[in-house]
């Protein structure tokens, strides 16, 4: 499982893995993108998100975290970047997990970051086209 900042998780990812991770990451990739002084935190409704170790922390270090309701689409803009790296990742011939480590670093830091600013900024189309649709299917 790889997650933000091409953090690799060898195992299962749980509550305190993901802790560990906010800790590390969240407001290192906000500000690598230029966001660190008005970023919100989008999370679904993953067990580990909604774990009260996990919510406390966001309550006290992510203000600006959007709230989302118990059966809601998911809006997160990095499932577009997951696509890009995938159908990057599927042009190699990948036979071990040395191997995808070592592409998925390639093809990662090719990513363009206003690429990832521009899906971020689209949160608030995101959200009025959930709303406009009443949290049916959407262009996103």
């Amino acid at each position: 499982m790889v997650w933000g900042n091409l953090d690799f998780i060898d195992g299962t990812m749980n509550k305190y893995v993901y802790l560990h991770i906010l800790k590390l990451n969240l407001k290192q990739s906000a500000s690598n993108l230029g966001i660190s002084r008005h970023f919100k935190l989008y999370q679904d409704n993953d067990p580990k998100h909604t774990a009260d170790i996990c919510k406390l922390w966001v309550l006290c270090h992510c203000p600006g975290a959007i709230k989302t309701p118990a059966q809601s689409p998911d809006l997160n803009p990095f499932e577009h970047v997951r696509v890009y790296l995938q159908q990057k990742i599927n042009e190699h011939n990948i036979s071990n997990k040395q191997e995808l480590r070592k592409h998925l670093i390639e093809e990662w830091v090719k990513i363009n970051l206003s690429f990832c600013s521009k899906l971020i900024k689209s949160m608030s189309n995101r959200q009025r086209e959930i709303i406009k649709c009443k949290g049916g299917l959407t262009r996103y």
